[in-house]
């Protein structure tokens, strides 16, 4: 596939011969020297190559990494130590197709340059600004990230890691009980573990060391001289955790992985936070990554409280304190292996409200490099079984990101018998077109049928619109159109929609959406409808794609950048992991886009419809999320409900776009009302750049670091805007 005109081309990698589906390229030396001393970010285009896979091998021919799926547009790989050959595998090839061709793209503005005047590309100064707009994207989207990110995140370590200076009283918390089981761990790792422990800033903790009966025997003296509190238990590493728990005491329970170990302040900030909230169920922390070396390597940075993710990925990690004696009444089920903590972690967030489930923004854990959460397959399946019984449906396992060995879980919730009636409010004006796409692709493949269609036509004039809205009424009867001739007011058109709507959950969907697949709807019914001991969902948010299959919308976080926030992620690849795999990953999120919002009536209810006279233009969803949040709603994104989104045909509303005088309103109203310039989205970490949508390691925290709730914060007591979002027919 040629460059388009005016774009610079990448640096051509040299082909060397293959064999038929494998074509093959050779680094040049500069990449071949950077290689030799570690892995580094690289950024990629393969030419007349989309949809194939792309493997690295060192000098010999063997090989060092794969990447099953890439795109005919610039993408990025984490180039392996010691990588000097790349090869494309394609999986048939066309008679007569021309090869593939691969390049590499530097990110020095002076190569660019040189690269743009080379081919004599126009404007070569803008052309570089916006190659590296684009290649910094590509980075920040791909596994690639951890690895670009690297210095910040070293230097953010430096200085904010071990930096608690907190303490309390011995009688403010009670004490921390650390649970581990050695089975055959070496004396050595146990030796590593043990320095830490001693090292701890609070003295207030116990270790407790579950070890078989063989190595008692063998290396008691050994072991006791580690400090640790010896307890027999079997070999199995969760049968020896079992009973580490049940000797626990009266203490907070934290077990703990022996791969790694807590940081020096770790104790300390344990009980400084059970000490802020005594009523606390569960505390959890961020936790840091180190390499092979021991030197810093990442870390996962976490999102307060958030259900649906833990369900999905198990994100909490691996330092996460509770009440020892809740553990011992949950009883740890050994049968389960390296799943039976995750599932004891599931059952006890059951039966616990959300305000007394706290994390806290820092690091107290760091352990062996994880490029993202979720299972590894073993444990995936035990995950999965435990958690089908519980639930009494179907769980189904699925790689986070295509070619990741880690799995999520994907509980196939049911509709409710019988289905609910949607209502799939449409505000349009003229566009037939677009509108034609939106309804159509809606009564051609949705699965789930039990919808009605009510169209808000916001005056329209051009006959093409009349006719379509006579042709859809005939293709699904269940249609009305409901006339508004005012000036254009999103939320006001919505509310109207929604008065005339007879559902028992409404839709708000934009006019310019493409179906792409049967069972979206299905799925964020399913979502909308749960309900149970501490949660009750109230809206859910589908995954949008621009027309190019990249992302257009995959959850908004409040504060991020101007205004009220920002999605986050923009531009990212369909099948792109984003934050360890979060972008794939049912979630809570603060807010989504009312674009394709299903809420449930009830909570329009509870909250009243969309904000028409503060946020007639914008904000108007977000401001409807964050009432639903403040009135005990959760708000849930889902990844398996996809979605095209023609935003561009409808509205001009891209970065380089003009701010019109009345959205900067708008967001002084939402600033006014929800200070989002001065909090912390709960589902984002203070930890990570607020500037920038693709969630950097800030240099900084960009925000306090206190132990946290997925509360929301300031703004919410607010009356709602209108009393009720109007009576069903």
């Amino acid at each position: 596939m040629p460059l388009p005109s005016g774009k610079i081309p990448p640096f051509r990698l040299a082909a060397l011969s293959g064999q038929p589906g494998a074509h093959r390229f050779r680094l040049p030396l500069l990449l071949r020297l950077l290689a030799r001393r570690g892995p580094r970010p690289l950024v990629l285009l393969a030419e007349a190559a989309a949809g194939v896979g792309l493997a690295a091998e060192d000098a010999a021919g063997r090989p060092l990494g794969h990447w099953p799926r890439i795109e005919a547009q610039p993408f990025a790989v984490p180039l392996p130590r010691g990588a000097a050959t790349l090869v494309l595998h394609r999986a048939a090839e066309e008679e007569g197709a021309p090869p593939p061709r691969l390049g590499w793209y530097p990110l020095a503005r002076l190569a660019l340059r040189w690269q743009a005047l080379r081919h004599g590309v126009p404007a070569p100064q803008a052309a570089v600004r916006a190659l590296r707009a684009q290649l910094k994207r590509a980075i920040w989207t791909s596994p690639a990230a951890d690895l670009f990110n690297l210095p910040a995140y070293r230097r953010y370590h430096a200085r904010h890691v071990g930096d608690f200076r907190d303490s309390v009283a011995p009688d403010a918390a009670p004490p921390v009980a650390f649970a581990s089981a050695a089975a055959e761990l070496p004396l050595a790792r146990l030796a590593a573990v043990a320095r830490t422990l001693a090292a701890q800033t609070d003295r207030h903790f116990s270790w407790i060391l579950a070890v078989p009966p063989a190595r008692l025997a063998r290396e008691g003296a050994a072991l006791a001289a580690l400090g640790a509190r010896l307890v027999e238990a079997p070999a199995d590493a969760a049968a020896g955790l079992a009973a580490a728990i049940d000797a626990s005491g009266e203490a907070l329970l934290v077990p703990l992985d022996l791969a790694g170990a807590p940081t020096r302040d770790a104790v300390a900030m344990i009980r400084a936070a059970f000490a802020q909230a005594p009523d606390c169920a569960l505390a959890y922390t961020d936790e840091g990554f180190r390499d092979a070396a021991g030197r810093p390597a990442g870390a996962a940075f976490k999102p307060a409280f958030n259900r649906h993710l833990q369900i999905a990925a198990g994100y909490m990690g691996h330092l996460v304190a509770l009440p020892a004696a809740d553990a011992r009444a949950l009883r740890l089920n050994p049968a389960l292996g390296g799943a039976a903590l995750h599932d004891l972690l599931l059952r006890h967030i059951e039966a616990v409200p959300p305000a007394r489930i706290l994390h806290i923004p820092r690091i107290a854990y760091e352990g062996p490099e994880r490029p993202g959460d979720g299972f590894l397959p073993l444990e995936a399946a035990r995950a999965r079984d435990a958690l089908a019984a519980r639930l009494g449906l179907a769980v189904e396992t699925a790689p986070i990101e295509p070619g990741s060995p880690r799995l999520q879980l994907r509980p196939l919730y049911r509709v409710p018998a019988p289905p609910p009636l949607v209502s799939i409010v449409v505000p349009t004006r003229d566009r037939a077109e677009l509108l034609a796409t939106t309804l159509k692709t809606l009564i051609a493949l949705t699965a789930y049928r039990a919808f009605e269609i009510v169209i808000v036509d916001n005056g329209s004039r051009e006959p093409a619109t009349f006719a379509l809205f006579e042709e859809i009424e005939a293709l699904w009867p269940a249609t009305r159109v409901v006339r508004d001739a005012g000036d254009f007011n999103f939320a006001r058109l919505c509310n109207a929609g929604v008065a005339a709507a007879g559902g028992a959950m409404i839709l708000l969907l934009n006019n310019d959406m493409e179906i792409i697949e049967s069972g979206w709807l299905g799925e964020m019914v399913s979502l909308a409808a749960l309900s149970g001991e501490g949660q009750k969902v109230g809206i859910v948010g589908a995954k949008l794609l621009y027309p190019s299959r990249r992302v257009q919308h995959a959850g908004f976080i409040v504060g991020l950048r101007e205004g009220a926030g920002g999605h986050w992620f923009v531009g990212a690849g369909r099948h792109a992991g984003g934050l360890r795999g979060r972008l794939a990953l049912r979630q809570n999120l603060s807010a989504v886009t009312g674009a394709c919002l299903l809420v449930t009536r009830a909570c329009l209810d509870a909250v009243g419809g969309l904000d028409e006279l503060r946020f007639a233009e914008d904000c108007n969803d977000i401001d409807l999320c964050l009432r639903a949040r403040h009135a005990g709603f959760e708000v849930v994104f889902t990844p398996l409900a996809t979605l095209i989104h023609h935003e561009s045909a409808s509205r001009l509303d891209n970065p380089g776009s003009p701010i019109s005088a009345t959205r900067r309103e708008e967001w002084a109203r939402f600033e006014a009302l929800w200070a989002p310039s001065r909090h912390i989205d709960p589902h984002y970490s203070p930890n990570l750049r607020r500037d920038n949508i693709y969630a950097l390691p800030a240099r900084h925290p960009a925000g306090p670091r206190a132990p946290r709730t997925e509360s929301i914060g300031t703004g919410a007591a607010r009356p709602a805007p209108r009393d009720k979002p109007g009576p069903r027919r």
